[in-house]
């Protein structure tokens, strides 16, 4: 396998599924339950093409996750349900039981023609994960092609960077509609995790901050292999999840991982961003941003963490060591950003699909900035981002 079909445009992936019956229970007829792992895999095609489609992939990552569930013997106290869109035209939401030594897949409601990019569509889908499977805690784990906190249709430096979702504008969702989705069904997340690039941003934490409580993603870009959810689901079951494991797990997979052409490619971060700090971290860059001015003579010696020929992604704590020179100030600010990334791992070196292909990691905080970008096709949205708009 190439190396672009490899990394399949910086998308992570989770596992898709095929129904195994129809469910006989209605919505709402199901007791609370004290927790409810949603795993939500839209279209990561386009209109009429499935080129970049991530459904196999989808599959392969669901087969981990149950073989992980056959490991702990049963789901316990919690349900799983998955949103799969199998074509640009049909979808379905399926639930994943255990049953007698072994997982089964119920179809409990398809959707036909249904557009899930918008606020209103969303909520009308965790409405429905609510309806089916009510708990006391919900997480949702997305899989799809991502670019952090970019407009859907943004193109950085006419690469081949793909947004929240497919690989086209109209199969696309922008994070504030994502937040706006969630808060509309009433249903706050204990975590978010992005198996898709460059979501660990401060921009994507900011505008989750008042639907979910944390956000497990990655700075950069991620295989195709996705999260080794053999290794790590049984941190992410528990009531209260073992963030540090989780990262540790995927570091670990990663820093000896070996891929299917039998080459090893030893790249890969992880985050957990603690959404309820961004707030405080927002005041805090309010100041610096105050009193100080980027030097862009500085640009080159901002670690970056993205492959573009012109960087969108940088390290945020490499970035205001060089933008603060007041000491008390840039204490107050290494302080809080240990709050806000309490959890981060990254391999010596990663890897991009993009114009360049390796960096060195020499300077990694957990979460990436993009103020400092020169993109020409960024800094106009990013002027437009809550976060930024909080900032300056």
């Amino acid at each position: 396998m190439n190396r672009f079909l490899f990394y399949i445009l910086c998308a992570i992936v989770l596992g898709g599924l095929t129904s195994c019956h129809d469910s006989e229970d209605g919505p709402g007829g199901s007791d609370v339950t004290e927790k409810t792992i949603f795993v939500y895999m839209p279209w990561t095609a386009s209109e009429h093409s499935t080129a970049n489609n991530l459904y196999g992939n989808f599959m392969d990552n669901i087969r981990d996750m149950e073989a992980a569930i056959g490991t702990q013997g049963g789901l316990g106290n919690n349900r799983m349900l998955v949103f799969i869109s199998k074509s640009a035209h049909y979808s379905a939401l399926v639930e994943v039981k255990y049953r007698d030594g072994r997982c089964l897949r119920d179809t409990l409601k398809r959707y036909t023609d249904f557009d899930y990019t918008t606020a209103a569509n969303l909520a009308s889908i965790l409405r429905d994960v609510k309806s089916y499977a009510p708990a006391n805690i919900y997480d949702m784990l997305i899989g799809c092609h991502g670019s952090g906190w970019l407009p859907k249709g943004s193109n950085p430096a006419q690469t081949k960077s793909r947004a929240f979702g497919g690989a086209t504008a109209t199969y696309q969702t922008e994070i504030p509609t994502l937040a706006d989705g969630i808060r509309q069904a009433g249903m706050h997340m204990q975590f978010i995790s992005f198996d898709d690039c460059y979501m660990a941003a401060v921009e994507v934490a900011y505008d989750l901050k008042d639907v979910t409580d944390f956000l497990i993603a990655s700075t950069s870009e991620i295989m195709a292999a996705g999260m080794p959810y053999k290794d790590i689901w049984r941190y992410i079951t528990p009531s209260e999840p073992d963030y540090g494991a989780i990262v540790d797990g995927f570091y670990n997979f990663y820093s000896a991982y070996v891929g299917p052409d039998g080459q090893p490619y030893p790249y890969g971060t992880l985050s957990v961003i603690n959404c309820r700090q961004t707030e405080n971290m927002a005041q805090i860059m309010q100041t610096i941003n105050s009193r100080y001015t980027f030097d862009p003579t500085k640009l080159a010696a901002v670690q970056r963490l993205d492959g573009y020929s012109s960087a969108v992604f940088y390290d945020m704590g490499s970035y205001v060591r060089l933008l603060c020179s007041d000491a008390t100030l840039l204490d107050s600010y290494l302080n809080a950003e240990q709050l806000l990334v309490p959890y981060k791992k990254a391999t010596q070196r990663i890897y991009s699909n993009y114009d360049i292909q390796y960096t060195d990691v020499l300077s990694f905080s957990g979460i990436t900035i993009s103020d400092p970008t020169q993109n020409p096709n960024v800094t106009t949205p990013l002027q437009n981002t809550a976060w930024y708009r909080a900032t300056h």
